[in-house]
């Protein structure tokens, strides 16, 4: 069984979660996958950064759009994430 801690706020993603992360094409669909490769980047200006293979659908619609979310999830639901 896993022990989940909870941290204070802090631009540090450690360890690293896997995380939620939505994006949408130029046709606005919406799609959202799990990432198991995310990072942090900088901490000012705070920047992180996710791992794809560009095989995966998701890669084409953040590299349409320029743009995706990175969702971290609660308590709740992070076994589900996992």
């Amino acid at each position: 069984m896993t022990a989940y801690r909870t941290l204070q706020p802090t631009t540090m993603l450690a360890p690293v979660p896997a995380v939620l992360v939505s994006c949408a094409g130029r046709d606005g669909k919406p799609n959202a996958l799990a990432v198991a490769w995310a990072g942090t980047v900088c901490s000012h200006p705070p920047m992180i950064s996710i791992s794809l293979k560009p095989e995966r659908y998701s890669y084409r619609l953040i590299r349409e759009s320029g743009a995706f979310v990175v969702n971290l999830t609660d308590a709740a639901h992070a076994r589900a994430l996992d």
